[in-house]
């Protein structure tokens, strides 16, 4: 009797991006692993810290990148945002220990006169996303969370404007890489 062969990995583009920025944002001591298999569902990556053997969990959810509507630029600034749409479970029943919400942002270059699409990463612990989705949120069409995260890269600076403005700023590239690193 032979073995059925399956694709075990589940690894998707988004995922693979934000091992690459984690890799180069987290302390030396600290190893980027992918599950080998889909059936940690709500578990996307693992970091390890191999000195002291903590871990720490990440749900990664990715976003294309959007052009900003005129009025968005005028009430928002430079940068541009992301959008994400998930059943309001995803975060009430997460498993994970963070969310990692990766968005691409079309930048302008000052000095070089060229737009530019560059990943920005917001790294906030789940409990700290359920209760900002408790207190701030609504859920649309059959029970979903609908984000729209606007990053403004100049100023460092990163919200939710779908329903209540929930400020990310304190999560956003190396302040959530900042936070990471110091619980492992």
């Amino acid at each position: 009797m032979g073995i059925a062969y399956k694709n075990f990995w589940s690894l998707n583009t988004d995922e693979a991006v934000v091992s690459g920025i984690l890799r180069g944002n987290t302390n030396k001591d600290i190893e980027v692993l992918m599950p080998m298999n889909a059936q940690m569902k709500g578990i996307d990556l693992v970091l390890m810290n191999v000195k002291n053997k903590k871990t720490i969990t990440v749900q990664v959810k990715g976003s294309r990148a959007y052009e900003p509507r005129p009025n968005e630029a005028r009430n928002y600034g430079a940068g541009s945002g992301g959008w994400f749409f998930f059943p309001e479970r995803i975060v009430s029943k997460a498993t994970a220990d963070y969310f990692a919400f990766l968005i691409y942002v079309l930048e302008e270059s000052g000095k070089k006169g060229r737009r530019m699409i560059a990943p920005h990463l917001i790294l906030i612990p789940t409990k700290v996303l359920q209760k900002k989705c408790k207190k701030h949120k609504n859920t649309h069409g059959d029970g979903r969370y609908s984000f729209k995260i606007w990053i403004n890269p100049r100023r460092k600076e990163a919200f939710d404007f779908r329903d209540q403005k929930i400020d990310l700023s304190e999560f956003l590239d190396k302040k959530g890489f900042m936070l990471l690193n110091s619980n492992l």
